[in-house]
C-alpha cells in the first residue's frame, strides 16, 4: 500500500497512549545497543563514580549490565528515575543554555525499559538498597537490594519485543566493536575514571584510574600514542578574540588510518563526532598526509557552556557551536603549528636539523657542470626535490630523444622460440619459472613463459583469431586475422593479461605461517574487532593469538610476507571490519589486491622497444582471447587498432 492510499480517507486526531509514545522515543534515543551502553555511562560518570565496569553478552543484545560507585539514587526516587522527562540534571528551562553535564534529558532509562527488561538497583552511601524492574514499558514495585554504595542497571532481551527492529540491527561482532568503541571514547574524556569491559565473559578491557593523560593515551591507542605530538596552539591566539582554546595529541603525518575512527574530538568533556571536524584536520595536515588517510588525534576543546548548544539530537552525538567557523579556523592553526616541528623528507643531519627542510646557506654556490654527461633516467629521479622556497633546484637536463629501433623481419629464425643464440644456462624448470616469474622485478617475463592455460579456462572473449606479421618499431604487433589488419601495443597486451591472471589467483587469500610470532601493537577498539573476527581474518590469511593481554601475529597473507605494507593493511582491514562488520567483500582487501596485481603486471611485462620472436607475437595474442577484457592496459589505454581490408581498399581506390 503506497503513502497516497493510506491517507485517502481522513482519520480523526487522536491521543496516543504511553506505551506507544515510548516506543516512539525508543526509536529516537536507543539505536542500538552501543547507545544504551554510552547512555548509562553518561549516567554513571554525571553521578560522580570513580570506577565503571560494563558487561555485556552476544553484543549486547542478550545482556548490558553497567555498574558503578557513584552516589546513587534514593529508594523513594526510583520510580521517579525510570519515568519520562524525570532528571536531577536540570532545575528549569534557564539551564538548557548551559548545560554541563553528559545527561540532562531524563529520558533514557525510560526508553530504554520500553524495548527491554530493565532492572535498576542502587544504594546511597549511609543507606539500604533498593531496586525496580522495567519490563517492556511495565513497572514493578520497589523492592529491597544488596549490593555495594553506587548503582547497578541491567538491560537484558534488547528489542525481543520489537522483531522489527531487531532485523535492522548489525552482527553482535559489529556492535561488541561499537561498544568498545563508546568505552574508549568515554575514557579519553574521564581519565580520573577506571573503567572494565567484560565480553562474555572475557575481560576485553581495563583501565585503571590516571593521574596523567599520557597513561591513559597508551591504553587506549596503544604504542602509536607514544609518537604523539602535544597540539600546540600558536601565540597570535592567545590574544585573538573568543575564549575557545584547543589541546590534545595528534599522530605524525606517518602514522595514519585509511577511517576517521581515530580521531577523537571532545567538547567540555563530551565526545562528540568527528566529521564536522575532519576538513579542517585535513587543511592542518594540508600536503603531509596521502589523500584518504586520517591521523589518529584526540583533541580537546574547551569553551563557555553558554556557546555551545548540546540540545540538538536525541543521542547528543552532534552539537551545535555558536562561533564554529572561529571553532574550525583555531584548530587549522594549531595543527599546522604543530606539524612545524616534525621533518619531512631526508633524515636530519648535523647542518640540517630538519632534513630536507633546507635553510638558506652564507656559502656561494658551486655550480656543477652538467653538459659533459646526461645522468639516466633513475638517477635523476633519485635527485632531492625542492621542499623549501629557499632551497635550489637541480637544473633540468633533457635527455635527446632516441631515435625508433628499426624492427627486422624474423622470418629467418633459426634458434628454438624463446632462446638466444648463444645459450648461457640450461632452460629453466617450472618451478624456477613460477619464482622468477612472481617475484618483484623490472625484468620483462616473456610471453612464452606465462603459465599455460588450464582446460577450464575456456575462451571468453571474441577476438579474432590473429596470426602475427612482423615487429613495427619493437613495440607493436603486427598481426592478420579475417579481414583486417591489427595493430597490437605488446606492452598493454601483456601487462593486462598478467593484471588478470594475477588477480584472479589473489581471490583465494593463500596464508603463510611466520616462523617467530609477531607482536602487533593494537589499541583497545582493534584488539575488539580482531578478537571479534577471527574467522573472517582467517579466510583473508591472518592467524592471531592471544598472549598474557598481548596480540601476537603467527601468520600473514601469502602475497604480503616481507611487503611493507603490511601493517598499514592490517590497520585499515581492521577499521573496516570494525565499521561494517563481517558482512560482504572488503573494500581494503579487493583494493590492495588489485594494488598487488596491477604492480606486478606493469613490471614483467614485456616492454616497449623490445624485441619479440614470432613465437612470443603468437602467444601473446592467443592469451588475449582467454581474458576478460583485452581491450586496454590497467592504466586505460588501448591495447589494439583494427584496420579493415575494406578501409585500406577504399583508401587506395580499389573499390569501382
Amino acid at each position: 500500500m503506497g503513502v497516497s492510499e493510506a491517507v485517502s480517507e481522513r482519520a480523526s486526531i487522536q491521543q496516543l497512549d504511553d506505551r506507544t509514545i515510548g516506543l516512539i522515543a525508543a526509536g529516537e534515543v536507543v539505536e542500538r545497543p552501543a547507545q544504551v551502553v554510552k547512555e548509562l555511562l553518561e549516567n554513571s560518570i554525571d553521578s560522580g563514580a570513580t570506577s565503571v565496569h560494563v558487561e555485556i553478552q552476544r553484543g549486547g543484545f542478550d545482556l548490558i549490565a553497567v555498574t558503578d560507585d557513584g552516589h546513587g539514587i534514593l529508594a523513594e526516587e526510583l520510580p521517579l528515575a525510570v519515568n519520562r522527562h524525570a532528571t536531577s540534571k536540570l532545575g528549569g528551562a534557564e539551564d538548557l543554555a548551559a548545560i554541563g553535564t553528559l545527561g540532562f534529558r531524563g529520558e533514557a532509562l525510560a526508553s530504554i525499559g520500553a524495548v527491554s527488561r530493565l532492572c535498576v538497583a542502587s544504594r546511597p552511601a549511609g543507606q539500604q538498597g533498593a531496586e525496580l524492574s522495567l519490563d517492556d514499558g511495565e513497572l514493578s514495585e520497589v523492592s529491597p537490594s544488596g549490593l555495594a554504595e553506587g548503582t547497578r542497571i541491567t538491560v537484558q532481551g534488547l528489542f525481543a519485543n520489537q522483531p522489527a527492529r531487531l532485523a535492522f540491527q548489525r552482527r553482535p561482532p559489529t556492535e561488541t566493536a561499537q561498544v568498545v568503541d563508546v568505552l574508549v571514547a568515554h575514557a579519553l574524556c574521564n581519565p580520573e575514571v577506571a573503567f572494565r569491559l567484560d565480553v562474555d565473559g572475557r575481560r576485553i578491557l581495563e583501565t585503571a584510574a590516571a593521574t596523567e593523560m599520557a597513561d591513559r593515551l597508551h591504553d587506549l591507542l596503544g604504542g602509536a600514542s607514544e609518537r604523539m605530538i602535544a597540539l600546540a596552539r600558536p601565540d597570535s591566539d592567545e590574544s585573538a578574540p573568543g575564549e575557545e582554546r584547543w589541546s590534545g595529541w595528534i599522530s605524525p603525518p606517518d602514522i595514519s588510518r585509511g577511517r576517521a575512527d581515530d580521531v577523537h574530538v571532545i567538547i567540555n568533556g563530551r565526545p562528540v563526532a568527528a566529521q564536522p571536524f575532519l576538513k579542517s584536520i585535513r587543511r592542518g595536515y594540508h600536503t603531509r598526509l596521502m589523500v584518504g588517510r586520517h591521523p589518529v588525534c584526540v583533541l580537546l576543546l574547551d569553551l563557555p557552556a553558554d556557546e555551545v548548544d548540546v540540545n540538538v539530537h536525541p543521542t547528543k552525538r552532534e552539537v551545535r557551536l555558536r562561533n564554529s567557523w572561529r571553532v574550525l579556523e583555531r584548530l587549522e592553526r594549531a595543527l599546522k603549528e604543530t606539524l612545524k616541528q616534525i621533518p619531512t623528507g631526508a633524515e636530519p643531519t648535523s647542518e640540517f636539523p630538519l632534513g630536507a627542510l633546507d635553510v638558506p646557506s652564507a656559502e656561494p654556490e658551486v655550480k656543477k657542470d652538467v653538459s659533459e654527461a646526461i645522468a639516466p633516467v633513475w638517477a635523476r629521479a633519485a635527485k632531492p626535490k625542492q621542499t623549501h622556497f629557499y632551497q635550489g633546484v637541480e637544473p633540468d637536463v633533457t635527455e635527446p630523444a632516441e631515435a625508433r629501433p628499426v624492427s627486422t623481419s624474423p622470418l629467418d629464425q633459426e634458434t628454438l622460440p624463446g632462446l638466444d643464440e648463444l645459450p648461457t644456462a640450461p632452460a629453466l624448470s617450472s618451478a624456477e619459472r613460477d619464482l622468477h616469474r612472481y617475484a618483484e622485478r623490472s625484468a620483462a617475463v616473456s610471453p612464452l613463459d606465462e603459465p599455460e592455460a588450464s582446460p577450464l579456462e575456456a575462451e571468453v572473449t571474441e577476438v579474432p583469431e590473429m596470426e602475427p606479421l612482423a615487429q613495427f618499431a619493437d613495440s607493436y604487433v603486427l598481426a592478420q586475422g579475417e579481414d583486417a589488419l591489427f595493430v597490437v601495443d605488446q606492452h598493454a597486451l601483456h601487462e593486462r593479461i598478467r593484471y588478470e591472471r594475477l588477480r584472479n589467483q589473489m581471490a583465494n587469500w593463500e596464508s603463510q605461517p611466520l616462523i617467530e610470532p609477531l607482536p602487533v601493537d593494537l589499541s583497545a577498539v582493534q584488539a575488539a574487532v580482531v578478537d571479534a573476527s577471527l574467522e573472517r581474518l582467517g579466510e583473508l590469511g591472518f592467524a592471531f593469538t592471544e598472549k598474557d593481554g598481548s596480540w601476537l601475529l603467527t601468520a600473514v597473507p601469502a602475497m604480503l610476507v616481507g611487503d611493507e605494507r603490511l601493517a598499514g593493511f592490517l590497520d585499515d582491514l581492521v577499521s573496516e571490519l570494525q565499521e561494517s562488520g563481517e558482512d560482504g567483500p572488503l573494500a581494503t582487501a579487493e583494493a590492495l589486491a588489485d594494488e598487488i596485481a596491477f604492480m606486478r603486471s606493469c613490471r614483467g611485462a614485456v616492454k616497449a622497444n623490445q624485441r619479440l620472436t614470432l613465437a612470443e607475437m603468437r602467444r601473446l595474442l592467443a592469451d588475449m582471447r582467454t581474458i576478460e577484457n583485452p581491450w586496454a592496459c590497467v592504466h586505460g589505454r588501448p591495447t589494439i587498432l583494427k584496420l579493415d581490408a575494406n578501409q585500406l581498399d577504399e583508401h587506395f581506390g580499389r573499390h569501382g
